[in-house]
């Protein structure tokens, strides 16, 4: 039988001390059920908390609190992620094709930070004039609320093959562990591979990139007898709500095809989020437990409902966020995430525009970005004789780069999507046939 290791972490926050003690208990008293699996191996409670001690008593973070950690969708990364908090750091999901030399700057201005306010994770974030890390306390990830609105269960099984560097996907896969739950993680995402992962791994609860999702309803024809079998194991599929230029059909397809409830989450660096109930429509979203959300105008003053405004939270369970640069914000401060939004009578959120490091419309329509030219691929679509009508959505794929997506109605049944790809590769707007969906009646 495997021997547990003591809770070493110097210097921790009580938060993340709350965290090494229920992944501790979790290996002593259920040290054989499956924690994490991954493309190659699989790991039980006892061996990750094992592999965990190892990483955290080797580690020399000297003065550093936050920590980058290369997010590859592997069991390695979680491994160095608690190895990090064990050591006494704040572990800082990123791009693993992320030069690090190129974060010293920016983790210089955290050698200061204490943790008076509780932080157990920090993220990388485009702000005004750079690169900004953003050190996060908001609802600890031991806390059920958060968890119970995501739909998350204690010993369920999550899926995971959206970046692992996103912040509501690390987060997730934290929650999922610490509820004695299994973690699914995959390298790319594949509609078939996918699928058939659901039915092997029994996994009820999966986040989808947007892209994700356009790939497996393109693909859903071709995938029957596999999204019947899946039908009654996924629960709750869980979108980025980001990205809420996905069309609503869409997501009614998905929800049909799968049987699971659809559900999107906004999630700001500095906050917990929103999520939208299942069945609600896309985008409209409600603050998760111990959130609070207001949009004000450019003076600071709060905007009434339906006016739009600049979206600000607070948190009501502790501090919720600060800049490497900046004190802590504590309970019932409000901060800004940056981005534009209104909020109904009901506290509702509708997202208008991110203004982070990618941008997108949600209201008024697919954003114009260095890759994906919309009003030109419009007039290309407009000029092809063959094309009825049409609809252009800008969505990232699985990497998170924003590409174009179009459905059209077509006047003739011989155009194909192939076809339709090379005339836009010929006016010199490119865009795949994969990302091409035609028919030749109903509605778009």
């Amino acid at each position: 039988m495997m021997s547990i290791s003591p809770l070493v972490a110097p210097s921790a926050s009580t938060t993340v001390i709350d965290i090494l003690t229920r992944l501790r208990d979790l290996a002593v008293g259920h040290g054989d059920r499956i924690a994490v699996i991954d493309a190659h191996r699989t790991l039980t409670y006892a061996e990750l908390w094992q592999a965990v001690h190892a990483a955290g008593t080797g580690q020399r973070l000297g003065d550093r609190i936050v920590v980058p950690v290369a997010a590859r969708p592997t069991a390695a990364t979680v491994v160095a992620a608690f190895g990090v908090w064990l050591s006494g750091g704040i572990p800082m999901p990123v791009p693993a094709n992320t030069r690090m030399t190129l974060l010293e700057p920016l983790l210089q201005q955290t050698d200061e930070i204490g943790h008076w306010c509780q932080p157990w994770r920090a993220h990388l974030h485009t702000g005004p004039g750079g690169r900004q890390i953003t050190v996060t306390g908001g609802q600890p990830p031991t806390s059920s609320p958060v968890a119970a609105a995501l739909g998350l269960t204690i010993g369920g099984t999550a899926l995971l093959c959206a970046p692992l560097y996103a912040a509501a996907v690390f987060d997730t896969a934290v929650r999922q562990l610490l509820l004695g739950g299994t973690v699914v993680l995959r390298h790319e995402f594949n509609p078939r591979d996918w699928l058939d992962t659901i039915v092997e791994t029994r996994a009820d609860w999966a986040v989808l990139a947007a892209g994700q999702v356009m790939a497996l309803i393109q693909q859903q024809d071709n995938l029957t007898g596999r999204l019947n079998i899946a039908t009654g194991t996924l629960r709750r599929i869980v979108l980025p709500a980001a990205v809420p230029a996905i069309n609503v059909g869409y997501l009614a397809a998905l929800t049909a095809h799968t049987g699971a409830a659809v559900t999107t989450w906004y999630h700001a660096p500095v906050y917990d989020g929103a999520l939208s109930t299942p069945g609600a429509v896309p985008a409209r979203l409600t603050p998760l437990p111990g959130v609070l959300l207001r949009t004000v105008d450019p003076a600071g003053r709060p905007t009434p409902p339906g006016v739009a405004g600049l979206i600000e939270a607070s948190s009501s369970s502790g501090a919720t966020a600060h800049s490497a640069d900046q004190p802590c914000t504590p309970a019932a401060q409000w901060r800004t995430s940056g981005d534009i939004g209104t909020i109904d009578g009901d506290g509702r959120l509708t997202l208008h525009r991110l203004d982070r490091a990618r941008l997108y419309r949600a209201s008024a329509g697919p954003a114009d970005t260095a890759k994906v030219r919309v009003a030109a691929l419009q007039q290309t679509l407009n000029a092809h004789p063959d094309v009825a009508s049409h609809t252009v959505h800008v969505v990232p794929d699985a990497g998170g780069e924003p590409r174009a997506h179009v459905r059209v109605r077509a006047s003739t049944a011989s155009l194909t999507p192939a076809a339709l790809a090379r005339h836009c590769a010929a006016l010199g707007t490119p865009c795949p046939a994969e990302h091409i969906t035609i028919t030749s009646s109903g509605e778009l």
